[in-house]
């Protein structure tokens, strides 16, 4: 029992707390009363507290206290009001408590998609260098003239900006030339 109790948030024990304290409050008020109204503030209450305690858990809890002090004040409580509007009136608050859940339910999912995605994004932006703009590059050599006016040679200009990187190769007209240039006992590989 223990264990259980530690594992309890401290926003799920206030929400606790306060479902009993209103429960009492529901004891004291006659049959016909809209008395499952507060359960309600309590079921939309995790999308506001820090330690989000589970609306579903609370609504069931709610449900529970709703459907006992219906007994209790048929049974214990003389009332004018006859059962039928008792049973109607918590049936309809059972029905609301429940279609406001599966609302705050689905508005927590939307929002940790919504950090997640923006986890992601973050995520991405940290990872993402890209070029920009225009590139004066000379003519001859190909060197890139960069913002304090130095030179650098492409290569390292595009790694230093940029993920890319580069693996030198030979496209087939550079081999062939390269070739016709060396001796016939030399060859040019990839």
């Amino acid at each position: 029992m223990q264990k259980f109790l530690r594992s309890i948030s401290p926003s799920m024990a206030a929400a606790l707390v306060v479902a009993a304290l209103i429960f009492v409050a529901d004891l004291m008020l006659p049959l016909g009363w809209v008395v499952w109204l507060p359960y309600v503030a309590l079921v939309v209450a995790p999308l506001w507290l820090p330690g989000r305690p589970s609306p579903v858990v609370l609504a069931a809890i709610s449900t529970f206290f709703i459907i006992v002090a219906l007994v209790f004040d048929y049974l214990y409580t003389p009332t004018d009001v006859s059962l039928s509007v008792g049973i109607f009136n918590r049936s309809l608050g059972i029905a609301v408590l429940w279609a406001i859940t599966a609302l705050v339910v689905r508005q927590q999912r939307i929002e940790q998609e919504r950090e997640s995605l923006i986890l992601q994004l973050q995520d991405a932006l940290a990872n993402i260098k890209t070029l920009r703009g225009l590139l004066p590059f000379c003519l001859s050599c190909k060197k890139i003239r960069e913002s304090n006016g130095y030179w650098s040679r492409i290569e390292a200009y595009v790694a230093k900006h940029s993920l890319a990187e580069f693996t030198p190769g030979l496209c087939p007209e550079c081999e062939e030339y390269l070739r016709s240039q060396l001796p016939d006992e030399q060859t040019v590989s990839r």
